[in-house]
């Protein structure tokens, strides 16, 4: 075989073998890429989590701004009609506005018992989801390093059984 027909041999095996090489890389690739798409989709639901909380506080705070003010102007009216406020008046006016607080808490306390469960799970999600992916991506490199060696091997036994006189390059 003459010197040119060796290197094209040579180049040709290379070749075929880096494709193959490269086609793994490429789907490492592909890997990674998904796990970035995984941790921006992780951070994108605490986001969500982070603004419901934060709107459920604000129509919390706001309810209870409407029934201070419903119970000042109740107060208000007693007083304008020249009512005498009697102990009974007054009672009921405190009875009124501690079955206003009374409900206004079971009404918010389901919704916020689901925000913190949902907020749970979405941190313990993602604390496994991230101890997964450095895993995965540890075993990834490792498997790479590997597989490039592996490569190389090929490589070398390809081009000696298929041209064993030079067996020695």
């Amino acid at each position: 075989m003459s010197t040119v027909q060796e290197k094209q041999f040579v180049n040709q095996v290379d070749m075929i073998w880096d494709s193959w090489l490269n086609g793994f890389k490429t789907v490492q690739n592909f890997q990674e890429e998904l796990q970035q798409k995984t941790l921006q989709a992780l951070s994108y639901q605490k986001e969500v989590l982070n603004f419901s909380a934060k709107t459920l506080n604000t129509m919390e705070e706001e309810a209870k701004k409407v029934s201070k003010s419903w119970n000042e102007q109740v107060q208000k009216n007693v007083t304008q009609s020249n009512m005498k406020q009697s102990p009974q008046v007054s009672e009921w006016l405190n009875n009124i506005q501690d079955i206003t607080e009374k409900v206004q808490l079971l009404s918010w306390k389901p919704s916020h018992a689901m925000l913190d469960l949902f907020t749970t799970s979405q941190k313990q999600l993602e604390e496994a989801m991230k101890k997964s992916l450095v895993s995965q991506q540890k075993e990834r490199t490792e498997d790479l390093k590997k597989i490039e060696e592996l490569t190389e091997q090929l490589k070398t036994a390809h081009k000696k059984m298929l041209n064993p006189t030079n067996s020695n390059k």
